[in-house]
């Protein structure tokens, strides 16, 4: 895999190694989400970068989208692959945006969609947006969505931050901002929507009609099962193991002092574009 200009590529391919993980316990997407994306596509022809193991891809896949998935790790997309083996509208290339892009295989010109479901930030801020507008025919929808969860209980944000001040970790994989009190299905119209990610003027060439739409929602874990959610992302990923192991005994010992399980108010953000 070659390297992408700006992305910490230690940290893009830390994710392999847990794949099975990722899978488990990352968070999956609202429904309401999937259906309103699906609904402001003019066909089936859905092209997904950063697939990763398949979480967003299962949901469009059951709605009927013909899916075309690239991701670069070898080990998350097998996990994907295995998951969905029978879905014959499904075709998986391991393979960075930008490398995918760049040989541009024929009979991938023309989808009536891009989504990104967590990853659009692993992808090259000087070329996704020309790689995007030459991947989605006039008319087509990209379509970017992430979780950021927000603990209910501020003791766990407290028991964190303290677990890596103590470390001299400086990483920021947990949220410690708290949920604004908002309408759940708030849309937001204007030029540059709060929440797209690293807007640039390219974008304005490729894409018109920017929107944002947030859904708010509850996801209750127990706590060796957050934890184990937090040791898949980047930041946890590329600790020596020794040093995430005490970490990881550490927090569970903690959180579990506050009680099983873990509440935590979520917050999925979804931005669309029309292509032009």
């Amino acid at each position: 895999m070659t390297e992408t200009p700006g992305i910490d590529s230690v940290r893009a391919r830390s994710f392999g190694a847990a794949a099975a993980d990722y899978d488990k316990y990352r968070p999956r997407y609202p429904d309401q989400l999937v259906d309103h994306v699906v609904a402001m596509l003019p066909g089936r022809r859905v092209l997904e970068v950063g697939a990763g193991t398949g979480i967003a891809t299962a949901a469009f896949a059951a709605r009927g989208m013909a899916m075309t998935c690239v991701e670069p790790d070898a080990e998350m997309a097998a996990t994907l692959l295995a998951q969905l083996a029978g879905d014959a509208d499904l075709h998986v290339d391991v393979a960075t945006f930008e490398e995918w892009s760049a040989a541009r295989p024929a009979g991938t010109a023309g989808f009536d969609g891009l989504i990104s479901a967590q990853a659009w930030h692993w992808t090259d801020p000087k070329t996704r947006w020309a790689d995007a507008g030459a991947a989605v025919r006039s008319g087509g929808l990209i379509a970017l969505f992430w979780n950021e969860d927000h603990h209910a209980d501020p003791r766990v944000t407290d028991a964190f931050t303290a677990a890596y001040e103590r470390r001299g970790i400086e990483i920021r994989s947990v949220r410690q901002e708290p949920v604004p009190s908002t309408d759940p299905d708030k849309i937001v119209d204007r030029k540059r929507p709060e929440g797209w990610p690293e807007v640039d003027a390219e974008a304005d060439e490729y894409f018109t009609d920017l929107r944002t739409h947030q859904y708010h929602w509850t996801h209750r874990m127990s706590v060796a099962d957050y934890v184990a959610r937090v040791n898949t992302t980047s930041a946890h990923l590329i600790l020596p193991s020794e040093a995430r192991d005490d970490l990881t005994s550490e927090l569970i010992a903690t959180l579990t002092a506050y009680g099983g399980e873990i509440e935590l108010a979520m917050t999925t953000e979804l931005v669309t574009a029309m292509r032009r």
